[in-house]
């Protein structure tokens, strides 16, 4: 028996399990429905509870697939392993790739089906085209085989977006429309871009142009660097909607008790936090005269825009003033509105003992995997606590990548407060599990061409184009208990 029997049997009893379940559900409000009571009792309720229980684990959620998806995936998988070994047989060779003929773009999105057969074989091709493309380093490819393989790319989104805007026809199309007032395209590259029209892949419902999977800096650019490293340290997803909710607890509360005891009502405090995710954009205006000069437009404008993207979300992730003001909710913004907050022992001094103070605030759920984060001007500050005082600082603040403070990564955020100021409010060090930061991101950077701009006072042209792009993320603190941050004040 071939082993995608094995798991094809498996569906069958897990479908079937799930039936079990909710006949079971079934039976234990039928006699409460029968006595037209509202509640169950203590047997009704636990039976009720395991049936509902195992349905869930059989179903999963959006982000965290249930048994039975998980086997039909590996199904999926299997039968397009099978369907390309049936076609390879076919394929001639190709003499000049030492290949086959099956070009991974060979495909008509519009048409293709949703069925996991078909999906599968869109992901297997989506692989080959990062394999084959030149444009990528080694670190590229594997930050885009690491978004397909993610939870929130379930549903293959990405897939598509790298066939789509990778496409030989779509690329060239792109480089036209970004560069030339009236371009004048071919059949097959219209055809291209009405394809990424029509999946409705853009960040944007109209207007612009999917910058080509290779280039885009939301899909291939890994993190922001030593000034920036919430992208590190957050918790970073990818998301096709507009907005992403979920729920935190405070936990629930157990107790030991007598024999037979009534047990305690450990019911947690539920809350909904919400990531929204804003509209970011960009404005690059060249003369015509640079224009006749622009070789490689498509390098230069992934390293323009991957710049900009870099400098905003550095600033914005933390100290972003939140969806009313149409940015994402920085750490310490949100942070600071929960009142999550240590105050410095003395006013306008930063001392030891407010690292401490800091660091024993944060729940011990949180310190074992506990980071710091401050500017440059105050991690040499600390520096200083421990060449003064003979603290270990020194020489913990010396060693590794990153340096130590209390034996917990120290990472340096360049649009924190670096300088303290007196009167006033002074936010230098935040502390704890990071991950509690969620920063989603919407995959696609779009371009499109303003083929003139226009005098102010005149308005005739200024013999000058310029490129608008647009990108969409969101960033919030979800959990409002994983961090501290100090305020000298």
């Amino acid at each position: 028996m071939k082993f995608i029997e094995v798991l094809r049997a498996k569906l069958k009893t897990l479908i079937d399990e799930r039936a079990a379940a909710i006949a079971a559900m079934d039976a234990a409000t039928a006699t409460a429905t029968a006595e037209n009571r509202s509640d169950l009792n203590d047997t009704e309720t636990v039976a009720f509870d395991t049936a509902r229980s195992r349905i869930a684990a059989l179903d999963g959620t959006d982000d965290n697939p249930g048994e039975i998806a998980e086997v039909e995936a590996r199904i999926a998988e299997l039968e397009g392993i099978e369907a390309r070994a049936r076609k390879a047989a076919d394929v001639p060779f190709n003499v000049n790739t030492g290949g086959t003929k099956d070009d991974p773009y060979d495909i008509d999105l519009r048409s293709a089906l949703r069925d996991p057969a078909t999906l599968a074989d869109i992901s297997e091709r989506a692989k080959r085209a990062v394999e084959q493309a030149r444009d990528l380093t080694d670190e590229q490819r594997g930050r885009v085989d690491g978004l397909m393989r993610s939870r929130a790319n379930r549903h293959g989104a990405l897939e598509r977006h790298i066939i789509a805007t990778g496409r030989p026809e779509y690329r060239s199309a792109f480089a036209k429309v970004t560069t030339q007032a009236t371009p004048l395209l071919r059949s097959e590259e219209m055809a291209a871009l009405e394809e990424v029209r029509a999946l409705n892949i853009t960040t944007d419902a109209s207007g612009g142009f999917l910058m080509p999977f290779t280039l885009d800096p939301t899909v291939i650019l890994n993190n922001d660097g030593a000034v920036n490293p919430m992208r590190e340290l957050a918790t970073v997803k990818t998301v096709v909607t507009d907005a992403w909710q979920g729920i935190t607890s405070t936990g629930v509360t157990a107790a030991y008790g007598a024999e037979s005891a009534v047990v305690a009502d450990g019911t947690p405090t539920l809350a909904q936090p919400v990531v929204n995710i804003e509209k970011a954009h960009a404005f690059v205006p060249f003369t015509m005269e640079a224009e006749d000069d622009l070789v490689g437009l498509s390098q230069d404008a992934t390293v323009m825009f991957g710049d900009a993207k870099m400098r905003l979300e550095a600033t914005k992730f933390t100290l972003g003033a939140g969806h009313g003001s149409n940015e994402p909710n920085g750490i310490i913004t949100a942070l600071v509105a929960a009142s999550k907050i240590r105050t410095s022992a003395t006013t306008d001094t930063y001392a030891v003992a407010d690292v401490y103070a800091t660091q024993e605030l944060v729940p011990a759920r949180y310190r074992a995997n506990g980071k710091w984060m401050m500017a440059l001007a105050v991690i040499n500050l600390t520096r200083k606590f421990g060449s003064a005082l003979g603290h270990t600082f020194l020489a913990d603040l010396a060693a590794g990548q990153p340096p130590l403070l209390l034996g917990q990564g120290l990472y340096e955020n360049s649009a924190m407060d670096g300088v303290i100021n007196t009167s006033a409010e002074n936010y230098i060090a935040v502390y704890g599990d990071f991950a509690g930061y969620h920063i989603h991101d919407r995959i696609g950077l779009s371009i499109e061409l303003v083929p003139h701009l226009l005098d102010t006072s005149t308005g005739r042209p200024t013999g000058e184009r310029g490129w608008y792009a647009r990108w969409r993320n969101g960033g919030n603190l979800v959990d409002t208990n994983a961090l501290r941050v100090l305020n000298v004040t």
